[in-house]
């Protein structure tokens, strides 16, 4: 396998095919969280209640709890149908095609399902590993300190080893899905059966992965702080418009850079999958 084909072509699809981004953008941030703030003490609520003018505190927490979720879901729906998207367009570029973003669009929504499935399944098995290896690692060491502290050196290595199985695993079932068309449980197995047969060949994609993802992150904060210099210096003269100014061209910083990441690495591991099964890309099935 040529992998340093594979990663100028991830990148060249990335850079000429922009409107992959948006993908990419929900790939990235494909999960929220929400929080409360009902067990504050009396002495710090008195000032929070102050603040928003009597009105009490959890009629104000409440509905931007409410907010978090319904963000969260919504992010959550186009992940999947980003996950689904991009691998389609991929792979058609790939058979010398020229999908669009509604082609793409279209894909994700099609296997939607699908791959919610999958990724419920692999949610299982994430947390059975997790059971068997990290959980007799707690309970050893709240029983037998010296004990669980000797288990870290077998059952932490284990839970790694097995997170990274099934990572790789959920990574090819996805495309399996998508690309040859295959149901839920049927992906998985593929996902597996890829896996095994091309180990090797995955573990190097896998640090090829790690080494993109530690120049990104260097190159994303060299270009932030490059940009940032500017604003601090406006900052200094009128903070509200440094910060406001600032701010806006952070998040449109965060989010067109987010974007091409999704984009160039989902590239690589569905054009790394294309290189193993060696096969053309077919529609998937309904």
């Amino acid at each position: 396998m040529d992998y340093g084909g594979l990663v100028k072509r991830a990148l060249d699809i990335m850079w000429k095919f922009k409107y992959l981004w948006i993908f990419g953008f929900f790939l990235e941030f494909g999960s929220g969280g929400g929080g409360g703030f009902g067990n504050l003490p009396d002495k710090f609520k008195a000032p929070v209640d102050d603040f928003f003018g009597g009105i009490p505190l959890m009629s104000i927490i409440i509905p931007l709890i409410l907010i978090g979720l319904v963000v969260f879901v919504l992010f959550l729906i186009l992940y999947i149908i980003s996950q689904g998207g991009l691998i389609h367009c991929v792979s058609r570029i790939e058979s010398g095609e020229n999908p669009t973003l509604r082609d793409g669009w279209s894909a994700g929504v099609k296997n939607f399902w699908r791959i919610l499935g999958i990724a419920i399944i692999m949610l299982i098995f994430f947390f059975a590993a997790a059971v068997v290896t990290l959980g007799p690692f707690v309970v050893l060491l709240f029983v037998y300190k010296i004990l669980g502290l000797l288990s870290a050196i077998i059952l932490i290595p284990l839970f790694m080893v097995l997170f990274a199985v099934i990572m790789l695993i959920n990574l090819y079932s996805y495309r399996v899905c998508i690309i040859e068309g295959k149901g839920v449980f049927d992906s998985i197995a593929g996902g597996w059966e890829t896996l095994k047969s091309n180990l090797g060949k995955s573990l190097i994609v896998a640090l090829i992965g790690i080494g993109s993802t530690i120049i990104y992150i260097i190159g994303f904060l060299i270009v932030g702080l490059l940009l940032a210099l500017p604003f601090i210096a406006l900052g200094i003269i009128n903070l509200f418009l440094g910060i406001a100014l600032g701010g806006l061209v952070g998040l449109i910083y965060i989010a067109v850079a987010s974007g091409a990441w999704g984009t160039y690495i989902d590239s690589l591991w569905t054009l790394a999958f294309l290189e193993m099964k060696k096969l053309k890309p077919v529609e998937a099935e309904a």
